[in-house]
């Protein structure tokens, strides 16, 4: 793991959200950069949005929708229903790998014998896939920012919450789509059941004529 050191100021994440390895911020004070959504849908984004995968999304819309609660377990802290499929599915086939290069840069930044520069510490990892920069002050204490091979940053540190991951372009635009696939099923289930309720209601009789039997 090479270390070079570079000038540089601390850059703070208000920028971006903390997801996976939390931040101690108000998720309201941080927003994702929207970038990826203003661009072609990648083939890693294409590939996951899977026709099996896209029948599994409708089919939990479904089944939400006839229970009557959009995104069933979206705000439980452990997700389920339809959130947990989708950021599974995400994990897999989306997400870039974030275990090793933040295990790496742990290590080094719990290493006792490591020297750190004033400013930026520029961290080869995983064998040139992936960068990291270490910052080390009496201001701020020990931060760190990883970048994938395409410069993107993916995950970053703070001595204050610890590691949290930054959500890639990719990650955004697959949640996006997801999201947005979901929502459409659910409005044409939610339709399906009101008209279903609709057939099956018994019909309102009009004004009755009364019958009267008129005798001489």
């Amino acid at each position: 793991m090479a270390i070079n050191g570079i000038p540089g100021a601390f850059n703070s994440y208000g920028s971006y959200r903390a997801t996976g390895r939390t931040a101690n911020r108000p998720a309201s004070k941080i927003s994702v950069s929207e970038d990826g959504l203003f661009e072609p849908i990648s083939k890693k984004v294409s590939g996951a949005l899977s026709d099996e995968y896209v029948e599994q999304i409708k089919a939990q819309a479904r089944a939400d929708a006839a229970k009557g609660r959009y995104m069933d377990g979206y705000d439980s802290k452990q997700r389920t229903g339809f959130s947990a499929m989708r950021d599974a599915h995400m994990k897999q086939f989306v997400s870039p790998d974030r275990a090793k290069p933040t295990s790496q840069v742990s290590a080094a930044i719990n290493d006792p014998k490591r020297v750190w520069h004033t400013g930026a510490n520029l961290l080869d990892l995983l064998d040139g896939l992936c960068t990291a920069k270490v910052f080390h002050g009496p201001m701020f204490g020990t931060t760190a920012e990883i970048y994938d091979g395409n410069g993107e940053m993916i995950a970053g540190y703070r001595d204050s919450c610890g590691w949290f991951d930054v959500p890639t372009k990719d990650e955004t635009r697959f949640q996006y789509e997801s999201n947005h696939i979901y929502r459409e099923a659910y409005k044409a289930a939610e339709a399906e059941i009101a008209d279903a309720k609709q057939t099956a209601a018994p019909a309102v009789s009009g004004d009755t004529s009364a019958s009267f039997d008129v005798k001489a």
